[in-house]
């Protein structure tokens, strides 16, 4: 068995490419989406 670093862009349950979508370009939201097992993320930056 081998183990390999998934990429930032790879889904982590099936290992496809994400794809991502910009939702808000002033606070910085942004989903990511992977259209193989459905897995759905937001990012946004801390409000510090």
């Amino acid at each position: 068995m081998t183990s390999r670093s998934l990429q930032p862009w790879e889904c982590p349950t099936c290992g496809d490419r994400l794809s991502f979508e910009i939702l808000d370009d002033e606070r910085f939201l942004v989903a990511w989406s992977c259209l193989n097992c459905g897995l759905v993320r937001a990012t946004e930056p801390d409000s510090r």
